[in-house]
């Protein structure tokens, strides 16, 4: 039976922490790729379905306040916000964390701070221009966070802290190595933590983008030294976990910076004869980057 690199990582984290045997990782690698029946179909339509419930109710609050938030004052405001906020905190608690339905209102609870943080922010304006409280908004929810142990709510948290860090600093590769922290972290206390995919995902968004700006302008040599530490770091983990997904990524990333690298050495170009190269970097690139991946074991 042919494993995914993603039932290979989930399955060979789990038995690398309580020491399973051979016999044991290859019937959970079974039990990880059979086809789902109709009882596993069930609880996946009733998980998403519950998603799009809760994203339905907030969007539907929203609409509501949005279209009627003129008519209150600023502690009728408040008052329904927190009043939500602490519905859902006090549903979430009477229901139990082991319910997907908790689960989903305490994420909820924690997107709801962030709303009244902002409405502190509109009602009592001050100098800070808004950095403070998307701390603020990451402080108060890393908690419940780390209680929850839910994808979601470790999605939001992380999208919450990348705010507050965009706002704070300037320098997008100082963002991606914490991504970088951030993504080892989670893949070593997985499931603690949740989806290693997002802030996996910022890391390369920021530290791909900063070497992209630099092969142009070539005024901070550093920025390619932390996109190298993660190259490394990332296909090291990859590899050994046979998780080709994460070195298609890193892969694409190297293209992307080798062709604006030919892209700047080939612009003072006259002829045409730069795109006809351009085009032959990448087929090759591409080329070797699915060689490379062929090679992975399985």
């Amino acid at each position: 039976m042919a494993v995914s690199s993603a039932a290979i990582e989930e399955v060979a984290g789990l038995a690398d922490r309580e020491n399973w045997s051979s016999d044991a990782r290859v019937r959970a690698y079974a039990l990880a790729t059979q086809p789902a029946d109709a009882a596993e179909w069930s609880r996946f339509l009733d998980r998403n379905l519950l998603a799009g419930g809760a994203l339905a109710v907030i969007s539907g609050a929203g609409f509501f306040v949005g279209a009627n938030w003129s008519l209150l004052g600023a502690y009728a405001k408040f008052l329904l916000l927190d009043g939500l906020l602490l519905g859902l905190a006090l549903s979430a608690w009477r229901l139990g964390l082991d319910q997907l339905r908790a689960r989903w209102a305490l994420t909820v609870a924690c997107g709801l701070v962030g709303a009244v943080l902002a409405l502190y922010k509109q009602t009592y304006p001050g100098d800070d221009d808004g950095s403070l409280l998307t701390w603020l908004w990451a402080a108060l929810t890393l908690p419940w966070t780390l209680l929850l142990r839910f994808d979601p709510a470790w999605a939001l948290w992380v999208a919450v802290l990348n705010g507050a860090l965009l706002a704070t600093w300037d320098d997008p590769s100082s963002i991606g190595l914490v991504n970088l922290a951030l993504w080892g972290l989670a893949a070593a206390r997985r499931p603690h933590f949740g989806w290693t995919q997002v802030p996996l995902t910022a890391a390369w968004c920021a530290l791909t983008g900063s070497a992209l700006v630099q092969v142009f302008d070539k005024q901070d040599p550093s920025v390619f030294g932390a996109w190298a530490l993660w190259v490394a770091v990332t296909v090291a983990y990859a590899y050994r976990k046979r998780h080709k997904g994460t070195l298609a990524a890193v892969g694409f990333s190297v293209i992307l910076l080798v062709t604006a690298g030919l892209l700047r050495a080939t612009a003072d170009w006259n002829t045409i004869n730069w795109l006809f190269i351009l085009g032959v970097a990448v087929s090759a690139q591409v080329a070797a980057l699915i060689f490379a991946l062929r090679r992975v074991p399985e």
